[in-house]
């Protein structure tokens, strides 16, 4: 049987073009170039119809067809500017007006607005209809987008995005004829991570921004191409400011990366740039353990005899770097030029990664391990410790398609994670089962394939599973499909027996033909571990152990917020001898523990380059200016070594950084990524004692900027001071160890696995993860 596409000719006004049979007009229209008004219609949607804005004169049809929901055929004739397309365009348009509101003025979608383009155009001056305009009750639907539901045209695009890609039907509507109304079934905020992409795709001003409402005309604003800071994706987004300053967030259309959507996160964490805490001027330590405003000079001059002094009376050994995920490959660049000047060999950016004896046998860094366009044609996918959700929202809504279109998704983890799609198999277990079930699951693989599995994991390979249904039916899925997936994801990496997770993983993803890919903090993990900041000395875990006499931390950190063991970083911090922050935010913690302070700027105030999960390097230019004495963290970096006499550090610009750091590193991006060879790890056996304490983040409690974005703080998905358990028993073991100044809400849940508790880690006190909390029943 041929797979050949048949290819139809299609006239429209009056030139001929070819497409594939079962394409709708509107589509060849939109490829041409040839423009078709519409409301309802969005290339990402399902088609609807229901504006009936695209109706075109068909020939031999009788009456005007809308062009979104009519399939070409060979030899169709379309006119979309004609005597009776235009006059039924313009009835449609009287139509849609008809109760629209005349507020224009006041708007915040005016300027770009669909339906004044469309009516400056299809329009009439003035309106024949005199009755009075209907009223619309206005509705709350959360912190992040506002209502003005009096000017809905019904196009039905939220809904349908809601249904279709964020993967829950917020939206919808009631009622019929001239009472139709999109509103919540139930009043409600909306609880979807990427909500705001409704602010996008609404036609008319009916759904806007909330925090930027009112803020200013559109054309007031310039625009300014970026990207996204809180996961790896490199996600695009555009950048629009008022006079210097950010005035929010939007999405810019990429389908090799980011299609058309962005996360929350991304268009709202904007706020955190003029958070109270913002770091406007150098402050340095007057004697008596306060920070005082200081010069730049004086500053600089501190840090120079701080680390130079700590070099010359403990060693350059007793000496770490800190550097942010979030960091721009420029300042990894200089950080690296810096270490290397003054002999330092401890610098990491792993700061929520335990176990590393099985580093050596890692990749060159941390990938997806696939193109991001392949995530949608994937046949099976692996999710262990990872949720997709949480830690790449955009990539979720690929996974989502996948499913749809019949992918098979399983998941190993602690805790059932709602994905928004139905999981094949899902095995909800212990963290120190997790080892177990893995294995057994490669195990199960390599007797369906009649293989033998590598002989450094014969120790740990067992076909013992309290799971066993879950674990014949990961197999199966693994070896029925063609295009297959192993993702580990943040509670596999910050697992203390990660290395053997990740070794197993790869012999499961050896065994199967599947890719492995990883799922990092931050925007520039790849680009980190591409420059090899962490080739020598010591990793962030043993730095935090073991204290040192000196740190110096590059970037937006927050000792409290940011290592998955904060009260081990607070201590070895405190117990310093000198700290030294370049960062844009001066935290009370981060005051407690530093003895200089260098106001860096944010993301938006700098240029950088950064290399996503995939390989990609994107470059941006800075889109506002820095706040107050701030400076771009690379000149912070380049005048420090400047102080420090360090060969080399002369350059100008950023680009000139850029050149060198891929003339050391760009090989590398195009090497295979997914490496399965070398499986060297230290497998230790975990006993399992009482009640153990699990880590959980959430969604806007990941970094600096979305922890200090007050409308994100405000949604159902922000953290909340709430732990949760298998067993209502476990309470009064675990209320002991969390901060007493906060009030908690303990929740019993199935999703939860036996044994384990689940704790907020910004609330968790004295908490030591992954350890056995003593005493439970």
């Amino acid at each position: 049987m041929s797979n050949e596409v048949k290819m139809f000719t299609v006239n429209i006004d009056g030139k001929e073009f070819q497409a594939p049979a079962g394409t709708m007009l509107i589509e060849v229209a939109d490829r041409e170039g040839i423009t078709i008004p519409r409301f309802c219609y969005h290339d990402k949607l399902s088609i609807a119809a229901s504006c009936r804005m695209c109706l075109v004169d068909v020939e031999r049809m009788p009456k005007p067809a809308p062009a979104c929901a009519t399939p070409i055929m060979d030899g169709m004739i379309v006119r979309t500017r004609n005597e009776k397309a235009r006059a039924a365009q313009k009835a449609i348009m009287e139509f849609l007006l008809i109760n629209h509101p005349l507020d224009c003025p006041i708007c915040d979608q005016g300027g770009e607005c669909e339906l004044q383009d469309f009516s400056a155009e299809y329009g009439q001056n003035r309106s024949l209809y005199i009755e009075e305009k209907r009223h619309v009750e206005k509705i709350n639907i959360g912190p992040l987008v506002e209502t003005f539901m009096n000017r809905c045209i019904q196009c039905t695009r939220c809904v349908r995005f809601g249904d279709e890609i964020a993967g829950m039907r917020e939206l919808g509507g009631v009622d019929r004829g001239d009472r139709l109304e999109i509103t919540t079934y139930i009043k409600h905020a909306l609880v979807s991570e990427v909500s705001g992409n409704i602010i996008d795709i609404c036609p008319v001003g009916a759904l806007t921004a909330k925090p930027s409402k009112y803020g200013a005309r559109p054309w007031e604003y310039m625009n300014h191409d970026s990207i996204s800071m809180h996961d790896g994706l490199g996600t695009n987004t555009e950048i629009h400011t008022l006079r210097g300053k950010v005035a929010r967030v939007v999405s810019r259309r990429n389908d090799e990366i980011n299609e058309p959507w962005i996360s929350d996160r991304d268009r709202f964490s904007y706020e955190a740039l003029s958070s109270d805490d913002r770091a406007a001027h150098p402050l340095l330590d007057n004697g008596q353990g306060e920070l005082v405003k200081s010069s730049w000079d004086d500053a600089l001059k501190a840090t120079k005899l701080l680390i130079e002094g700590a070099i010359e009376k403990y060693g350059a050994d007793q000496v770490g770097i800190f550097v942010s995920p979030m960091a721009t490959l420029e300042e990894m660049q200089l950080v690296k030029e810096l270490q290397a000047g003054l002999g330092i060999k401890n610098v990491d950016y792993r700061f929520t990664q335990r176990d590393f004896s099985g580093e050596r046998a890692e990749p060159t860094f941390r990938a997806l391990g696939l193109s991001i366009p392949e995530v949608n044609e994937l046949d099976s996918v692996l999710l262990v410790g990872a949720d997709p959700r949480m830690e790449v929202p955009v990539l979720a809504i690929r996974l989502r398609d996948a499913v749809k279109k019949g992918a098979k998704v399983s998941f190993l983890g602690s805790y059932s994670a709602d994905q928004l799609h139905p999981f094949h198999a899902e095995i909800i277990a212990h963290p120190f089962d997790w080892v177990s079930e893995l294995a057994a699951v490669v195990a199960k693989v390599a007797n369906m394939k009649g293989e033998s599995v590598r002989t450094e994991l014969i120790s740990v390979i067992n076909s013992d599973s309290i799971n066993e249904d879950a674990v014949i039916s990961i197999a199966e899925q693994f070896l029925k499909g063609e295009r297959e997936w192993i993702v580990l994801g943040h509670d596999a990496i910050s697992h203390p027996q990660f290395a053997t997770i990740r070794a197993l993983s790869a012999e499961l993803a050896r065994l199967t033909g599947a890719k492995l890919g990883y799922f990092t903090p931050g925007s520039n993990s790849s680009g980190a571990a591409l420059t090899a900041l962490t080739t020598e000395g010591s990793n962030s875990a043993t730095m935090l152990a073991s204290p040192l006499k000196a740190y110096l931390l590059v970037g937006a950190i927050d000792p409290e917020s940011d290592f998955v063991e904060s009260k081990l970083a607070l201590d070895a911090l405190q117990t310093a001898e000198a700290v030294v922050a370049i960062t844009p935010f001066a935290s009370e913690t981060l005051k407690s523990v530093a003895n200089v302070i260098l106001p860096g700027a944010a993301w938006t105030e700098t240029s950088g380059s950064y290399v996503n999960l995939e390989g990609t390097l994107q470059t941006l230019q800075a889109a506002s200016l820095p706040h107050g004495e701030a400076r771009p963290i690379w000149k912070i970096l380049r005048v420090l070594g400047n102080h420090f006499e360090i060969d080399g550090f002369d350059y100008i610009s950023s680009d000139e950084l850029l050149t060198k750091w891929k003339a050391e590193n760009g090989a590398k991006l195009v090497e295979n990524q997914n490496k399965v060879s070398g499986v060297s790890f230290d497998y230790r056996a975990l006993k399992k004692e009482g009640l153990l304490a699990v880590p959980t983040t959430s969604l806007y409690s990941t970094d600096a900027y979305v922890r200090r974005g007050v409308a994100l703080q405000k949604t159902p998905l922000a953290k909340r001071a709430r732990i949760a358990f298998n067993n209502a028993n476990d309470e009064s073991a675990v209320m002991p160890l969390l901060n007493s100044e906060n009030t908690f809400l303990s929740r019993v849940s199935e999703k939860v696995a036996e044994g384990c508790v689940r704790i907020p880690t910004e609330y968790a006190g004295t908490t030591k993860f992954y350890q056995s909390i003593k005493g439970a029943n």
